[in-house]
């Protein structure tokens, strides 16, 4: 590092949890050197894995994420008076600044069988479960111990179907295909998907939340984007197959199959893959 620092006693302090390995370490530096540290920290445009992204001693998946400043010597300060509050800031010419850098483990991402990370993204994953009673007409049915006995046309036959929600977070995302995610809304996993059979996966839409890039440039700060993607698996298990959003049951011959207008299905299918490519903008 170009800027010249001091790691301060009491430094650093580290925690081991269920959701990953944290850290503090706290740092002298001279006080008009603050910008040129955090840029060296934590980057003009943060890059998950890049040289900019400064890792924890010793742990390739932990990286600094915030960086907070404190005058070392309070009362070093050369009081200042000014007319505005956004005019200027107390001096501590020729003092220092206590530098205090937080570090949490960021994987690239959480599930080998999902989607590859772009070069300075990370990927998250969640899963919840919900269900669904499916009404399923009843002929075709029968009784086991009495095959020849079908089942009556009014009979409120049911099948629990569970409803899993998938959630990717793609984070740090500069310029996310906000053409793709209209087009793909809507559409089910033409191929596997998170070990998700073909058919079996619904993109039901994203979240977009706006972030704040670690910049330090004049001028507005940059953003970028961390997009939550949400698809909603349907996996129904009938006689050793499954069958997807796009299978429904008849009476004859009784069971589940797909069904189409002669052209196209309930739901097109798509590849998912596009969604977690950026699109600069031209």
């Amino acid at each position: 590092m170009s800027v010249a620092f001091k790691e301060l006693g009491g430094s650093p302090v580290e925690k081991y949890t269920l959701g990953g390995f944290n850290a503090r370490r706290s740092f002298l530096i001279a006080w008009e050197d603050r910008d040129a540290f955090a840029v060296e920290v934590l980057g003009l445009a943060v890059e998950h894995g890049g040289d900019v992204w400064v890792n924890y001693p010793g742990k390739e998946t932990v990286f600094a994420y915030s960086l907070r400043y404190e005058p070392f010597d309070p009362e070093s300060v050369d009081r200042q008076e000014f007319a505005s509050l956004a005019e200027g800031l107390n001096s501590y010419s020729g003092s220092y600044a206590k530098a205090v850098v937080d570090y949490h483990t960021v994987t690239p991402r959480d599930r080998d069988d999902g989607p590859e990370n772009e070069l300075g993204t990370h990927l998250t994953y969640r899963m919840l479960f919900s269900a669904e009673d499916e009404t399923v007409p009843p002929g075709g049915w029968s009784w086991q111990d009495a095959p020849a006995v079908p089942l009556a046309d009014d009979y409120p036959l049911k099948k629990r179907v569970p409803r899993t929600e998938h959630h990717i977070t793609w984070h740090q995302v500069i310029d996310p295909p906000w053409t793709t995610i209209h087009q793909l809304q809507g559409a089910v996993n033409q191929t596997e998907f998170l070990s998700c059979p073909a058919g079996t996966l619904l993109f039901e839409g994203a979240e977009a939340n706006k972030l704040f890039r670690a910049g330090y440039e004049e001028g507005a700060s940059a953003f970028c984007w961390a997009i939550r993607y949400v698809f909603r698996e349907r996996s129904l298990k009938y006689a050793g197959e499954v069958y997807g959003w796009n299978d429904f049951y008849r009476p004859e011959p009784a069971g589940w199959a797909r069904v189409t207008n002669g052209s196209a299905s309930m739901y097109d299918e798509a590849d998912f893959l596009p969604l977690f490519q950026s699109i600069p903008s031209e």
